[in-house]
């Protein structure tokens, strides 16, 4: 028995590998070794310009929001989804003592509003533009003696 095994092993190692001979490596295409083509110049880039726009403060509550505005349980999971956000975070923005809001306006004024969320009238504070975000709804007419309009 083993001199059988033994023989099979040494006929299969007689034999050829493949009927064309030996194996060969592959060799890759010398031609993409060459240098770059460096005739054609790049163009200079011209960076876009941005137009720059700071934030502007349109509410001054000293009192927070607590008296001028309740927080919106489905306009905040809109906002955290991005289905109710601000155009621009933070372009116009309410001061309070401790913290700062990001407005927006009912009228469409930095308002991203695709299922039509908004009531007229109202005007719209985002704390944070994440998963994490919070709106509170207030009245715009309620508003008015806090406001502070943008400056020129």
């Amino acid at each position: 028995m083993q001199a059988l095994i033994l023989a099979l092993v040494l006929s299969l190692a007689a034999a050829p590998a493949t009927a064309d001979g030996p194996l060969r490596a592959e060799r890759t295409d010398p031609d993409h070794l060459r240098p770059l083509d460096r005739t054609v110049t790049p163009q200079e880039f011209i960076p876009p310009r941005i137009q720059y726009q700071r934030s502007q403060v349109v509410y001054n509550l000293p009192d927070g929001l607590k008296n001028v505005a309740t927080f919106d349980r489905t306009l905040s999971r809109l906002c955290q989804r991005g289905a109710f956000i601000q155009q621009s975070d933070g372009f116009y923005a309410a001061r309070t003592k401790d913290k700062r809001y990001g407005v927006a306006f009912s009228g469409g004024a930095n308002l991203d509003d695709p299922q039509n969320q908004r009531k007229p009238g109202k005007v719209y504070f985002f704390d944070g533009q994440d998963s994490r975000c919070s709106v509170y709804v207030g009245d715009q007419a309620k508003l008015m003696p806090h406001y502070v309009g943008p400056r020129r």
